[in-house]
């Protein structure tokens, strides 16, 4: 359990890490911006598809071949997962990428970049990467309570870890450029990652109490994982015009989290 909690802990805290440049930098080059989106993206997708649903789809198999059950319950957790990312995004008032469908009567095709006097447009930002941190929390958590895998929830926290760091670059940005100091713009990302720990805590107990249940939870949060991702981060990633510093950033991200799961494995 504890060892739940400090990993979780310091993948929250990565967010703020990556927010710090901002403590001795305004602005950041857009090419960058969306570079390192791109990056947090792959490093989710890898996650999600490497880590959680492999593990999810290694227990479908048994003696006597498929057990349509278990994959059954697979299924259910993927569309289950996918189904609370949809209705987080509708319920939740944030602001999609410059041309994507906007929640609060922001016209389409202004850039978050465009109006740095408008504050709230930086809040916005973090609202939508705040939706991130409850699957994140809820992926390490279910990683860690699979005890044929007892190092996939390190190579998920890691993972999540280096994807914060990049989404706290990305939630730097907006808000110094909306004229937030740059204390208060680190506190305010940082603080994000605090729901981090908790969703994790829940992820573990929840797969440890109800053991049977465990493919279900890790499709669930790699189902979350995957729409947040190609619904919220690559969208913002590829509408500015660079798509290939966006698509380069994704498929390192994708290249390190292989890396890694192989290291931890």
């Amino acid at each position: 359990m504890q060892e739940v909690l400090v990993a979780a802990a310091l993948a929250g805290l990565a967010t703020g890490v990556g927010a710090l440049p901002f403590l001795f930098m305004h602005a950041l080059p857009r090419r960058a911006y969306d570079g390192i989106l791109g990056l947090g993206a792959g490093l989710m997708l890898a996650a999600a598809t490497l880590g959680l649903l492999a593990e999810a789809l290694a227990s479908v198999h048994g003696a006597s071949g498929l057990d349509g059950g278990r994959l059954g319950l697979v299924v259910a957790g993927f569309v289950a997962g996918v189904g609370i990312a949809m209705l987080m995004d509708r319920v939740i008032p944030h602001r999609h990428a410059g041309g994507h469908r906007q929640h609060l009567g922001l016209e389409p095709g202004h850039d978050d970049h465009d109006h740095p006097d408008d504050i709230r447009r930086g809040y916005f930002v973090v609202g939508a990467m705040s939706l991130h941190r409850i699957p994140e929390g809820l992926a390490i958590g279910a990683g860690f309570a699979v005890a044929a895998a007892p190092r996939l929830g390190l190579m998920l926290a890691i993972a999540v870890g280096l994807q914060n760091a990049c989404e706290g670059v990305v939630m730097g940005a907006p808000l110094r450029h909306g004229g937030l100091s740059p204390v208060r713009s680190v506190l305010t990302v940082a603080g994000t990652g605090l729901v981090l720990p908790l969703a994790a805590l829940f992820g573990f107990t929840a797969s440890t109490v109800a053991l049977r249940a465990l493919p279900f939870i890790l499709a669930l949060a790699g189902g979350t994982l995957i729409y947040i991702t190609s619904n919220e981060i690559i969208p913002e990633s590829h509408s500015h015009g660079h798509e290939r510093t966006a698509s380069a950033g994704v498929v390192t991200g994708f290249l390190l989290t292989m890396v890694l799961q192989a290291a931890l494995h």
